[in-house]
């Protein structure tokens, strides 16, 4: 007499979930999106993606960094999985800006939009070699505040 058949597989002996964790891992999927500034983008992500593959490692979530839809300062982080893990990547993801933006403060903005102090987005805008670029991996491509190559660089203001 052949075994009973259990399962969805017929044959194989599947068991079923445990109570809790059907709906987790049954259709319970979501996402969520976090705008930030587009100049801690690259921090969040870190060298070589350590810190976000950090926090999909810890938490579980899948996690990418987009264009924001309409504000090009701007950049959505993606979140996607379980709803434990979702809040899990974002608490993650939060303290992640706090400690970025303590380290490396944004610069104060001048109601006329540019950064305080004059001289284009930023004192030193393009008065350094972009070191990502001479690796081949920087990801800001034209929006990028370092030069990418001599042709770029510009003198550093006055004191």
């Amino acid at each position: 007499m052949a075994p009973p058949m259990q399962g969805r597989l017929g044959g194989r002996y599947e068991p079923h979930p445990p109570a809790g964790l059907a709906a987790a891992s049954f259709g319970a999927s979501a996402t969520a999106k976090i705008s930030v500034d587009a100049s801690l983008a690259g921090a969040i992500i870190g060298k070589g993606g350590v810190n976000t593959k950090q926090i999909c490692r810890t938490t579980g979530a899948k996690l990418s960094i987009r264009e924001h839809e309409s504000d090009p300062n701007l950049r959505n982080i993606e979140l996607e999985g379980t709803f434990d893990q979702i809040k899990q990547a974002s608490t993650l993801v939060r303290e992640l800006i706090v400690n970025i933006s303590a380290t490396f403060p944004l610069p104060v903005k001048s109601p006329a939009g540019t950064a305080a102090g004059g001289g284009g987005p930023g004192n030193n805008y393009k008065t350094k070699l972009c070191e990502n670029f001479s690796k081949g991996s920087c990801t800001f491509g034209d929006r990028c505040h370092f030069a990418h190559g001599a042709n770029e660089l510009r003198k550093p203001p006055a004191a």
